[in-house]
């Protein structure tokens, strides 16, 4: 394993490297931040080992610079005293850890054995060819890399993650991000969209039943905290799980067991529980929708990514890689957009968020042949403008609430899903109120 060290002094990290060259890795000195730079392009390294220097400059230009990486690597801060301002820098802005020379070497021996199994594990995976589009955080929104440090420090962890934003954030890829970066990159990765199912469904889905459990279970079936055992399972849309399913998640996570439905005996898993909701979970909480326990249980790390309006400066960058991807995926031809386009998305709302800012770009690309991206060629989805200007008449908030739900449902031809995103409510909830308004909506509602 090639592993760098970035000393601006000579003899800083010396006895550290011999360590590290006992143990039968390849060494690099470098002295300048440039020359890092420029090794990192020529011959990357999988880890390095960055000594502070008077003013910490380099060390966290470095940091930085790694972390706006589509892969960034591990970053170890060597430091000659102990500093807790030093190290909380250092941490805030990715480094995998921070270590005061001396470093004990069985210190060293675990911490290089632990990132040449994840480097393996990583290397089976590439081979492997994915089905999915793949788990790269792209950003250089300075709020985004934190929370991609942040998701890189605590992936060797066993703590629960609990990941919020709005749809179309990229909770999804994070959560993988995690996963890939973790001790259980080998072992599965699983997802079930906890608000997609329906209550009858969903507690088997996830725990699974036994042959004769109910009419029509003819034969055993294991529920998705099995099937992701000594791996990831990502619980989306966690706020949506009906309160009685909360408690058997609960004792899950406390107890690493499950009880399968009609099963005599509990089930042994060991599975990391990654959560994300797209709606306030303290707010589901207060209004008792949500178990505080469980709330508590999940929040061991929070995540809140922020919307896509919020981090204006991510647009350039992700038009960019969606082009590119575009080009690879689709063959389209368009590899860049005008100063003139991008001014015209950064001024757009974006309630979709990225996944909206990739739908805009593939029809834009496929319907134009050329190179560069131009204002006339992006259309975006319509969103909710006032059409009269005539003033509010006086209503309960029960009729208002009835009306917008009307109104939502009207303007998306009756597609739940999107009229939950306009109204700012999850797919069970309007479900509910439906039920609710059921004699005043039309049938086909």
């Amino acid at each position: 394993m090639h592993v760098a060290f970035l000393e601006s002094q000579p003899t800083a990290g010396e006895s550290l490297r011999h360590v590290v060259e006992n143990l039968g890795h390849r060494c690099t000195a470098v002295r300048t931040l440039s020359h890092a730079w420029a090794l990192v392009h020529e011959d990357p390294p999988y880890v390095v080992f960055v000594t502070l220097n008077d003013s910490n400059k380099d060390a966290l230009q470095f940091l930085e610079k790694v972390q706006s990486l589509d892969d960034p690597f591990p970053v170890i801060v060597l430091s000659p005293q102990p500093c807790l301002e030093d190290a909380v820098q250092a941490m805030q802005r990715g480094a995998q850890d921070f270590w005061v020379l001396p470093v004990d070497e069985e210190r060293v021996q675990q911490t290089l054995l632990w990132l040449e199994e994840r480097r393996k594990a990583n290397e089976t995976k590439e081979r492997v060819p994915s089905t999915t589009s793949g788990d790269n955080i792209v950003t250089s929104n300075p709020a985004m890399l934190k929370l991609k440090s942040i998701a890189l420090k605590v992936a060797s962890s066993h703590a629960t993650v609990f990941i919020q934003g709005e749809s179309g954030t990229g909770k999804e890829l994070f959560a993988r991000f995690i996963h890939r970066h973790s001790r259980r990159a080998r072992g599965p990765f699983l997802a079930v969209n906890c608000a997609a199912l329906p209550e009858n469904l969903l507690e088997s889905e996830l725990f699974g039943f036994e042959k004769g459990a109910f009419t029509g279970a003819n034969r055993l079936r294991k529920g998705k905290f099995e099937l992701a055992h000594q791996g990831t399972l990502l619980l989306d849309e966690i706020t949506e799980i009906p309160i009685h399913l909360q408690a058997k998640l609960l004792r899950v996570l406390q107890e690493g067991e499950i009880d399968r439905l009609g099963g005599r005996y509990p089930v042994p898993v060991d599975v990391r529980v990654v959560s994300t909701t797209n709606v306030d979970a303290a707010a589901a909480v207060r209004e008792q929708r949500f178990r505080k326990d469980l709330y508590y249980r999940l929040n061991v790390i929070p995540l809140k990514i922020p919307p896509l309006r919020e981090r204006l400066d991510d647009i350039p960058v992700l038009v960019n890689h969606f082009l590119q991807r575009f080009q690879q995926t689709l063959g389209t031809s368009t590899v860049k957009a005008s100063p003139q386009a991008l001014k015209k998305l950064q001024d757009h709302p974006w309630p979709g968020n990225v996944r909206e800012l990739e739908n805009v770009l593939q029809r834009a690309v496929l319907l134009s042949d050329n190179p560069v991206l131009e204002p006339e060629d992006l259309e975006f989805d319509p969103v909710e403008t006032p059409q009269d200007a005539s003033p509010l008449p006086l209503m309960s908030l029960e009729e208002m609430e009835r009306r917008m739900i009307q109104k939502a449902l009207a303007d998306t031809d009756g597609n739940r899903t999107r009229a939950a995103h306009i109204l700012g409510i999850s797919v069970r909830t309007l479900r509910n109120k439906l039920h609710e308004y059921a004699q005043d909506l039309p049938d086909n509602y």
